[in-house]
């Protein structure tokens, strides 16, 4: 339940609560990292409303009035939560604080009406260590707008890419709001697909969905995976967006498809695996490669398809579809990235006998859960999103091509998926109140001794 936070001007030193709260002990309020000494009374008139006198809103830095949380501990009274939503790339702009990408973040932002407490973006550069403060950017009816709070009560990771969250900048700062602040960060790297296919072949469920894959890109490897499947993919364990990958089949000679740095598709023929592989090495490094078995896919008119499979934590914690779509091949396209010329398809579009769709919805759905459980237990740190590349083969078999922990947004263009849109943006904030539950009322659980 969500309370409106009134900040009241004649009161001093006060909070006053709806006595359905059950406040008994409490003697200070509490906001993000902050905490001041206060008079905590309760009040039978108020039913769905909290006053924070303006002193104490002033002395926690709320910056605004909002709908919130309230979290009751033996000591305090906890007003959010304030998540903050950690990125990079700004700009000197208030209009556009990160470029092309402000309206995903104002469009996430956002949902924090439908879910209650603060949310904010920032990054590094914004934090006041030395005051414990950090100067964010809130999203409002006004639009952007600039607020200092203190250090939040929550962080969910949208980094850019992978060479930014390597800086020594970022490393250092969420190592310490985690350890010296004891602030719960979550989805906080990206993930490595040799990383994920390794934790996941232990654990027998998602065993099951799992094409064969090694990290050892040799001579050998191409011929014993081009022997036994006919075809494979070698691609960058730390890849994204189809980048960089190599479709190798093996047919009257040894073939080999690649994106050019132009976009086009290549196709060299080679006769030996030797060959390939020595081109390969030319022109990847292979150290950093995965190679995977190719899957002959369900087609759409003629064109592979696969399927994107959004799943998120919700307020209670737990694992929940957001979304699917169909992904479908470009002409010649080896991958159905949509900057390799794929295309965006809703499950209605693609399976138009309602039964047939229901079952697919059920498989690709049980699927998903399975494997975001999976990794959940073989992860040591949290996750509350991942984006799943999912196939089906022409026999009806589920196979897991990838998972991501910054999923891209591409399927959302789609002019019927604006509801699932909506709903990936409400979630991530969704579970962090629960995140932030969690650590006020209950930190054990987040950080077992």
């Amino acid at each position: 339940m969500t309370y409106t936070l009134i900040i009241d001007e004649k009161q001093t030193n006060t909070v006053i609560l709806p006595a359905t709260l059950q406040a008994s002990r409490q003697t200070s309020a509490a906001f993000g990292s902050l905490v001041t000494p206060c008079r905590v009374i309760s009040s039978p008139r108020l039913v769905d409303r909290v006053i924070v006198s303006h002193d104490v809103a002033r002395c926690l830095s709320i910056p605004f009035a909002a709908d919130v949380h309230v979290f009751l501990t033996d000591e305090a009274v906890h007003f959010g939560p304030l998540v903050g939503i950690l990125t990079a790339g700004f700009t000197k702009s208030l209009h556009r604080p990160v470029g092309s990408r402000s309206f995903f973040f104002a469009k996430l932002l956002a949902q924090e009406k439908q879910v209650g407490g603060f949310a904010f973006l920032f990054g590094a550069p914004h934090i006041d260590w030395e005051n414990g403060m950090t100067n964010g950017y809130f999203y409002t009816e006004r639009g952007w707008e600039r607020h200092t709070v203190p250090l939040p009560n929550v962080v969910y990771n949208r980094l850019p890419n992978r060479r930014v969250e390597k800086e020594e900048a970022f490393q250092t700062m969420t190592k310490t709001l985690q350890t010296t602040y004891g602030i719960p960060i979550f989805n906080g790297c990206f993930f490595n697909k040799w990383d994920i296919y390794r934790r996941l072949a232990l654990h027998p469920k998602a065993q099951p969905y799992l094409p064969a894959t090694s990290a050892h890109v040799t001579q050998h490897t191409i011929e014993q995976f081009l022997a036994r499947y006919r075809e494979a993919y070698i691609k960058p364990a730390d890849g994204s967006l189809g980048r960089g990958i190599y479709h190798v089949a093996k047919k009257n000679a040894y073939e080999c498809r690649f994106r050019d740095e132009s976009g086009e598709i290549q196709t060299v023929l080679f006769p030996t695996a030797m060959a390939v592989w020595h081109h390969l090495l030319a022109h990847a490094p292979l150290h950093r490669y995965v190679i995977q078995q190719a899957v002959p896919l369900l087609a759409v008119n003629g064109r592979p398809a696969d399927f994107r499979v959004h799943v998120n934590k919700n307020e209670h914690g737990i694992w929940q579809v957001s979304a699917i779509a169909a992904k479908i091949a470009g002409k010649q396209s080896i991958t159905t990235h949509m900057n390799s010329g794929g295309i965006v398809k809703t499950l209605e579009e693609i399976f138009p006998d309602a039964v047939e769709r229901e079952i697919m919805l059920a498989r690709l759905s049980d699927a998903a859960l399975t494997l975001s459980r999976c990794l959940d237990e073989a992860s040591e740190t949290l996750i509350g999103e991942i984006g799943f590349d999912l196939g089906v083969d022409q026999q009806g078999r589920i196979w897991m091509f990838e998972a991501n922990s910054k999923p891209g947004r591409s399927i959302f263009k789609h002019p019927k998926l604006k509801d699932a849109d909506e709903r990936t943006a409400r979630l991530p904030l969704a579970y962090a109140v629960h995140l932030s539950k969690t650590a006020i009322t209950e930190p054990e659980a987040l950080w077992p001794c």
